[in-house]
């Protein structure tokens, strides 16, 4: 359950920065080429063929968007300032929703494996976690700027540990 919450963070921590203003001509994010490469991606990294491929995604979207609109109730129960006992049953409500989430996702774990051999359904997973993780870090990477050079010279050698050996005199 922990990792299908990570995904759905995930999925719309990537989706928030690619919806921002367009920054230096860079057009705005586009749901149907996020789509689109990332069944690319899914289908070249668990080698799915063609027939395989019609037969997952249909699918697969169907529990994505099923996952979604459970990640879109909880994000609506978060909001908005709330007494003790507000928060009590809206933390028993948020926890319901992530049990139904996770058996959704179970189930649909369940036909998919169905459709396809369940080694190409799990690299589909990994290949998944994978594109996500690409995706927010090429985002994060756009977003820092000036501060991308530094990155770049920590992986050329120059870590904090080699400015701080101690780390006593590190800024914290």
């Amino acid at each position: 359950m922990k990792r299908m919450v990570i995904l759905a963070l995930t999925a719309l921590f990537t989706i928030g920065l690619w919806a921002q203003a367009p920054e230096q001509g860079k057009p705005r994010f586009d749901p149907k080429e996020f789509q689109q490469r990332m069944e690319a991606e899914l289908t070249r990294q668990a080698g799915l063929t063609p027939e395989e491929a019609k037969l997952f995604f249909p699918l697969y979207k169907e529990m994505k968007e099923k996952q979604r609109n459970i990640g879109v109730q909880i994000h609506e129960l978060k909001k908005g300032q709330k007494d003790d006992a507000t928060c009590a049953a809206t933390i028993a409500r948020i926890k319901q929703l992530q049990v139904e989430s996770a058996q959704l996702e179970q189930t649909y774990y369940k036909r998919l494996v169905e459709a396809v051999p369940a080694s190409k359904v799990f690299k589909v997973m990994k290949a998944e976690d994978d594109f996500h993780r690409r995706m927010v870090q090429g985002g994060m990477r756009s977003r820092q700027g000036n501060h991308q050079g530094n990155r770049q010279r920590e992986g050329q050698g120059m870590s904090r540990n080699r400015q701080f050996p101690d780390n006593q005199d590190a800024p914290r």
